[in-house]
């Protein structure tokens, strides 16, 4: 088996720097909502709200990425792994061109919840984005019918308690790749993902 989409993307700088800092930003804009929505009217809150969830995006996407957008992310679809193994050239363009960093439980789910927090802290921040805000790697032709109005889970989900279901439901079967590197994303998920039968 070759390793080398599993292997860190970013060799310069540590996942655990990325993480970190995700968490501690997200838990200071959404403190800082917190204490000045009072202070808004109407139509300003809901441009207040449009940044804050752009900015929370953000942050949920360098969470997803800590150990790379596609090269060192924890999780591949076979598809999307054969392609990128078969591949002479791995540029960035071309990888980017045929595969998405496909976010497992959609943004808007994860920003909703974090919006109903009375009480951001690192600990909750890091729990929810632990268990919420990661990624596969899938060719664009599943990312496309997962989107499609057939399947349509763009931003809906399956369950949040087992967010593999997405990926093997009675609208869509993406099987996953066994992970050989120990990473914490993996780890973390790896029972969940046995459940949902998509390894």
């Amino acid at each position: 088996m070759d390793t080398k989409p599993f292997e860190l993307g970013r060799t310069n700088s540590d996942p655990d720097d990325w993480i970190n800092s995700t968490v501690d930003i997200t838990v200071n804009i959404l403190n800082h909502r917190n204490k000045t929505k009072n202070d808004y009217s109407k139509e300003s809150m809901r441009v207040n709200d449009l940044i804050t969830r752009e900015l929370l995006g953000r942050c949920i996407w360098k969470y997803s990425e800590a150990f790379g957008k596609f090269k060192g992310c924890p999780f591949w679809s076979i598809k999307a792994y054969n392609f990128y193994v078969s591949q002479k050239s791995k540029s960035t363009a071309l990888v980017a061109k045929n595969l998405r960093h496909e976010h497992t439980f959609p943004q808007i789910l994860l920003i909703k919840k974090m919006w109903n927090l009375k009480n951001p802290t690192k600990k909750i921040i890091r729990d929810l984005y632990d268990k919420y805000a990661i990624a596969t790697v899938v060719t664009k032709e599943e990312n496309l019918k997962l989107n499609s109005s057939v399947v349509g889970l763009r931003s809906e989900t399956i369950s949040d308690s087992n967010i593999w279901l997405r990926y093997n439901n009675e609208k869509i079967v993406i099987k996953l790749m066994q992970n050989p590197l120990k990473n914490i994303f993996y780890n973390y998920h790896i029972k969940q993902m046995k459940e949902a039968k998509v390894i």
